[in-house]
């Protein structure tokens, strides 16, 4: 089966089947939507220019100049880029990037998701997409495209911390780990403070995890160095 890849803002690669019909995707990495073009190229994302106006052909709303947007190559309306990517394409009837239409009798409208095409950001109350992981009005960032409660976004938040201090610590650990001098204590710390968290560690990203990681390897393999030369000392 023939593939190509495409490469989401945030640096990761998406590989998409080259005869897949629809074009709804997001990225595995950020969850962020991908807007993509009939060619699998990704449609760049950009505010709305200070002063101008847009309306988006898709949900009908202005689009406001700190949304992320995209403009259509060949008709040139802009568009949320979470609209553009939950439908698949453009939003005028007739455009060459709107989504193909199954006009067979034996398709089947499928839902969005279970709970219709809309929900309710737990956190400004306002109705938003069902399928969004960000609400346009206040920014809330969520984990799932499941409809969550406020309880739900306060542990939601609460794990963000823990990853974000975890990211921390393994920066920290890194950075002394190189320092020769901190191997055994490193070694330590590491082994002690990383192995029980490794489903965490995991969490964080690849980078995160490679640092880590680095970091006990490294400090283990300076410990093992100063035990040598302290037996050569020793017995020289």
């Amino acid at each position: 089966m023939s593939a190509s890849v495409i490469t989401c803002d945030c640096g990761a690669k998406v590989r998409l089947p080259a005869e897949a019909a629809s074009r709804a995707f997001r990225c595995p990495q950020c969850k962020s939507p991908l807007a993509l073009t009939t060619d699998s190229l990704v449609l760049a994302s950009t505010p709305l220019a200070g002063g101008r106006e847009a309306t988006c052909p898709i949900c009908q709303s202005a689009i406001a100049t700190e949304e992320p947007c995209v403009t259509c190559p060949d008709c040139d309306l802009v568009h949320h880029r979470e609209c553009w990517a939950e439908i698949g394409g453009c939003g005028t009837f007739g455009c060459k990037q709107a989504p193909a239409i199954d006009k067979s009798e034996q398709s089947v409208q499928v839902p969005l998701t279970a709970w219709g095409d809309t929900k309710r950001c737990p956190a400004c109350g306002e109705t938003i997409k069902s399928i969004a992981l960000r609400c346009r009005y206040c920014s809330t960032e969520f984990s799932s495209v499941d409809p969550m409660s406020a309880a739900d976004l306060r542990v939601q938040a609460i794990e963000g911390d823990k990853l974000s201090s975890l990211r921390q610590s393994v920066v920290a650990l890194f950075v002394v780990g190189l320092v020769g001098v901190c191997a055994p204590l490193i070694a330590v710390v590491s082994a002690v403070y990383l192995i029980p968290k490794r489903a965490e560690l995991a969490k964080c990203g690849p980078l995160y995890m490679i640092m880590g990681w680095t970091a006990l390897g490294l400090s283990c393999a300076y410990s093992l160095l100063m035990l040598l030369l302290f037996f050569l000392a020793e017995n020289g």
